[in-house]
C-alpha cells in the first residue's frame, strides 16, 4: 500500500506485533483495512532496542498467528531475528501496512472516526489502537536532582557497553530489561543494580527440560485474568550467578538523587560514573479523542473493546492476561478483538489457522 485511502472500514493504528496480528485475522475474514505505523519500516521499534537484546520467550512461544517463529523451538531469538520475522510476516500475508504514517490525532466523527496524519486524513468506521505498551520513556521524578555531569541513558537509548563511560554504572530498575543490561555491562564495568522489593523471584528459563512458558501455558497461567498488583516474573536471570562471583553488586530501591549521588532507601549513597534508567515507559494518549479516555486519561475499554462504539485496543500491558503485551501471546487478544469487530459489522466470524500461536 502506498497512499492513505480517504476512507476505510477498519484502520489499525500501529503495525507492530499487535497490529500485525489483528491485521492477519481481519484479512483472513476478508475485511478491508489499513495498518498505519509511525516507523519507516515494520519492526523499527524493535530495531532501536539494545544490540544484545534477547527475548525471554523461546522461539516456540514467540510466533504470531499463522506463522511459527523460524528456527529451533528452544532458541531465544535476538532483536534482529524479531525484526526479520515481523517484516516477513507482513509480506507473507500481504498486510496493507503504511509506514511513515504517525497518527497525530484520532477524533470521533458521527458513527466513525477521522485519523489525521502528517500527510492526510482518513475516515474509518472502526479503529484498533495497537500502539503497544512501550510509548514514552519514563524517568522517576527524582532523576532531575542528578547532576548533569553524570552521563545517563534510558534503556530506550541504550545500545551496548561502548556507550557507557568507564567506572561504576548504576542500573536503576531490575525487571527483565534492567537485569539483561546489568549482566551485559558486568563484563566491562563495575555494576550496581538497584533492586525493588516488588520484583518477583527469578524464574528459570527451563524446568525439567521444558520452557517455563510451556509450563505456564499448560497450567493456564498465561490465559488467566491478572492481578494488576502482582509483579512480572524475571525469566532466565543470571544476576544471582554474577553476584556469587562478585561480578556485580545490588543495592535497594533508589529513592532520590543529590548532585553526583544516588540515594538508596536504606540510607546508602552511591556515586556513579553513569546511570542506566531501566524504569520502563508510560503511555501517551493525548492524541485520542477525549471521549475515549477516562478521568485518569486512560482508554475506556474492557478486554480490548472500547466504551466508545467502534473503538478497540491491543497490546496494552495486561489488557486481558499476562501475555497481552508479549509477541507470542498477543494473538489470542487479536483474535478476540477481530471477532468483536466482525460481530459489530454483522460479519460471520472466520476461523483461520493459528499455527503460529503457543501450544
Amino acid at each position: 500500500m502506498s497512499a492513505l485511502p480517504a476512507e476505510v472500514p477498519v484502520a489499525v493504528i500501529g503495525a507492530g506485533q499487535s497490529g500485525l496480528a489483528v491485521g492477519y485475522y481481519l484479512r483472513q475474514a476478508g475485511v478491508r483495512c489499513v495498518l498505519l505505523d509511525a516507523g519507516g519500516e515494520v519492526g523499527e521499534s524493535w530495531e532501536r532496542r539494545w544490540d544484545s537484546l534477547k527475548l525471554f520467550t523461546s522461539a516456540q512461544f514467540s510466533g504470531l498467528p499463522g506463522l511459527p517463529f523460524p528456527g529451533e523451538g528452544a532458541h531465544y531469538p535476538g532483536k534482529d531475528e524479531v525484526v526479520a520475522y515481523l517484516r516477513d510476516y507482513a509480506e507473507r500475508f500481504e498486510l496493507p501496512v503504511l509506514t511513515g504514517h504517525r497518527v497525530l490525532s484520532l477524533r470521533r466523527d458521527g458513527d466513525g472516526y477521522v485519523l489525521t496524519t502528517a500527510h492526510s486524513e482518513c475516515r474509518a468506521g472502526q479503529v484498533v489502537i495497537a500502539t503497544g505498551a512501550f510509548g514514552v520513556p519514563r524517568l522517576p521524578e527524582f532523576a532531575a536532582g542528578l547532576s548533569p555531569d553524570v552521563p545517563t541513558l534510558h534503556t530506550s537509548d541504550y545500545r551496548g557497553p561502548a556507550q557507557v563511560p568507564p567506572g561504576t554504572v548504576v542500573v536503576v530498575g531490575d525487571g527483565n530489561s534492567g537485569r539483561q543490561i546489568a549482566v551485559e555491562l558486568a563484563g566491562t564495568h563495575d555494576v550496581v543494580l538497584s533492586c525493588s522489593e516488588a520484583v518477583s523471584p527469578p524464574l528459570p528459563q527451563t524446568v525439567v527440560g521444558r520452557d517455563m512458558f510451556w509450563w505456564m501455558s499448560v497450567l493456564g497461567v498465561m490465559s488467566l485474568p491478572v492481578n494488576m498488583q502482582a509483579p512480572d516474573p524475571v525469566v532466565g536471570d543470571r544476576v544471582p550467578e554474577l553476584l556469587a562471583a562478585g561480578a556485580l553488586r545490588t543495592v535497594g530501591r533508589i529513592t532520590g538523587a543529590e548532585g553526583a549521588e544516588l540515594l538508596v532507601a536504606d540510607g546508602e549513597r552511591v556515586k556513579p560514573s553513569a546511570v542506566v534508567w531501566a524504569t520502563g515507559y508510560r503511555t501517551d494518549w493525548g492524541w485520542l479523542d477525549p471521549e475515549m479516555l477516562d478521568e485518569e486519561g486512560q482508554p475506556r475499554q474492557t478486554e480490548g473493546v472500547g466504551a466508545v462504539p467502534g473503538s478497540y485496543y491491543l497490546g496494552l500491558y495486561r489488557m486481558r492476561t499476562r501475555g497481552s503485551a508479549l509477541i507470542g501471546f498477543v494473538g489470542r487478544d487479536a483474535e478476540h478483538v477481530a471477532a468483536a469487530i466482525l460481530a459489530a459489522q454483522g460479519t460471520p466470524t472466520a476461523s483461520p489457522t493459528a499455527e503460529g500461536e503457543p501450544s
